[in-house]
């Protein structure tokens, strides 16, 4: 008997040459059905139409004489039991040895429509069902769902049938999921949450060496490009992911953040790239050392030079010019990125926040809060300088990354010191301030926690700290204020906590 493939694509690349492979060297004849059997006609390959082979009585019922019940009888016969497939022979269903389906997407409906109704319409009902049904027979029918995969599935056997059948299952779960969420935020419910994540590729280890660790794709992601191909490890990645995350507070000027342990060790604002770099850097040079580095704005030679003397993991930024490239190459255990989303974009995506615990799943959106010069309340008779302002802005946001309980010194747009994952408030003021030493002289303090006893307020005072900016909202801000007030510390409340864990 000849072989025979079904063949529906809304993605029509590529499909006229692979199905000129399955005519030519494989002998098949081609059932097509709508904008695909047009495609192929107009391309002089021979088809048949589906309306012709499902021309006889209806397996069901008859009335209803369609695509989805003749097609699916020809995938499902070899599954069917004695009975059946007499049944089948009796309207004279022919077999199926390949079925090429692939769905138009989703998403795609929804950029189009904003009309649930409209969306539900163009829902593939018998696209899914003939998938489905293919991807069940596997042992008998080779199915394609992805036109990545039309010359792989030429020659599978029962195994590879199977591989491509579970990528149909999970298209069609990704299928279904799209539809949900859609629906459900029509209705305004949130009670369901799923995902379908693709492996992109095994990781070498995880956070420890001895746990197995992957990447898979999200819908959420960054253009990005490793200049020397060195792999990206899982801590890299989580290293990179922070540091990108505090640069993009300052895409518009030149920024530079050093994190090691998912941590900032350092972050500073400068005049060009160079002076953010070295000021970043001074914050804490011993943990720059096997660090991740990543800048707001182009990387020039002198900054190259400076890294290229470090052991420095990972450097990430916007462009690197030909002289740094070429400097920063030389060290071949060095990982390079050049993040191709802009940094303004990025402070777009929406990403949420999954962490898996034997308690359930926990999911938040994404930390999004802002601070802008117009918003916080001064507290204290003692107003703010202008650099005051923008030096505590800039350490807010800072602060906004640094691990809770934080602290952090900052004085002309860089972090002097920086505190953090301590148990309580005192205990990372004492701390960083101790770092600062002589630099909290006229420096701004800020915390990520209110302050909650007058002995912070000492400390600070000990120190010469100038102005503190801090969230507020305890029993005992009336006394802080007082305290701030008798011995001339300017003090802004932002109302905002951002807890970091």
């Amino acid at each position: 008997m000849k072989r025979r493939a079904f063949v529906s694509v809304y993605d029509k690349n590529g499909i006229e040459d692979f199905v000129r492979n399955l005519i030519d060297k494989f002998g098949y004849e081609i059932v097509a059905a709508g904008d695909t059997y047009n495609t192929l006609t107009n391309a002089g390959i021979e088809v048949i139409n589906v309306a012709e082979f499902t021309a006889a009585p209806s397996l069901l019922s008859n009335d209803y004489n369609s695509l989805n019940e003749r097609v699916l009888a020809g995938i499902l016969a070899n599954s069917y039991d004695a009975k059946e497939l007499n049944q089948l022979e009796s309207f004279a269903i022919k077999e199926f040895d390949t079925v090429v389906i692939n769905l138009r997407p989703f998403k795609d409906i929804e950029r189009k429509t904003s009309d649930i109704n409209e969306m539900i319409n163009q829902i593939d009902i018998v696209g899914v069902t003939l998938l489905r049904a293919a991807a069940k027979n596997y042992k008998n029918v080779t199915v394609i769902c992805d036109k990545q995969d039309y010359y792989l599935a030429m020659n599978a056997n029962d195994f590879g049938r199977l591989k491509l059948a579970a990528k149909v299952f999970n298209m069609i779960s990704d299928y279904d999921r799209a539809i949900c969420s859609a629906v459900l935020t029509e209705t305004g419910e949130n009670s369901y949450k799923s995902f379908s994540l693709e492996k992109i590729n095994d990781l070498p280890h995880g956070e420890n060496h001895g746990q197995k660790a992957a990447v898979y794709n999200s819908s959420v992601m960054i253009d990005y490009k490793i200049e020397n191909e060195n792999e990206l490890s899982y801590n890299d990645i989580l290293n990179l992911t922070e540091a990108i995350n505090i640069t993009s507070e300052f895409y518009d000027v030149p920024a530079v953040a050093i994190v090691r342990h998912t941590k900032p060790c350092g972050v500073a604002i400068g005049k060009s790239i160079y002076e953010a770099y070295t000021k970043a850097f001074d914050c804490d040079p011993m943990s720059t050392y096997f660090g991740t580095v990543a800048f707001s704005q182009k990387v020039d030679s002198d900054t190259a030079k400076h890294l290229s003397s470090m052991a420095v993991e990972v450097i990430a930024a916007p462009e690197f010019d030909e002289d740094a490239m070429e400097i920063l190459k030389e060290d071949s255990s060095l990982k390079i990125i050049t993040l191709k989303t802009p940094l303004k974009e990025y402070r777009q995506l929406q990403m949420e926040e999954f962490t898996v615990t034997p308690f359930g799943v926990l999911i938040q959106d994404k930390n999004n809060s802002e601070l802008k010069k117009d918003m916080f309340k001064v507290v204290t008779k003692e107003k703010p300088t202008a650099q005051q302002i923008e030096d505590a802005v800039f350490g807010w946001k800072v602060a906004k990354y640094a691990k809770t309980n934080a602290a952090i010194v900052v004085k002309n747009l860089k972090a002097v010191s920086i505190g953090q994952g301590y148990t309580n408030t005192l205990t990372a003021i004492e701390s960083v301030l101790n770092q600062a030493a002589d630099m909290a002289k006229d420096a701004v303090l800020v915390s990520d926690c209110a302050i909650p006893a007058e002995d912070c307020i000492y400390a600070a005072i000990q120190n010469r700290i100038s102005l503190i900016i801090q969230p507020g909202g305890v029993p005992k801000d009336p006394q802080i204020i007082e305290m701030a007030d008798k011995y001339g510390i300017t003090m802004i409340m932002t109302g905002i906590k951002n807890y970091t864990h």
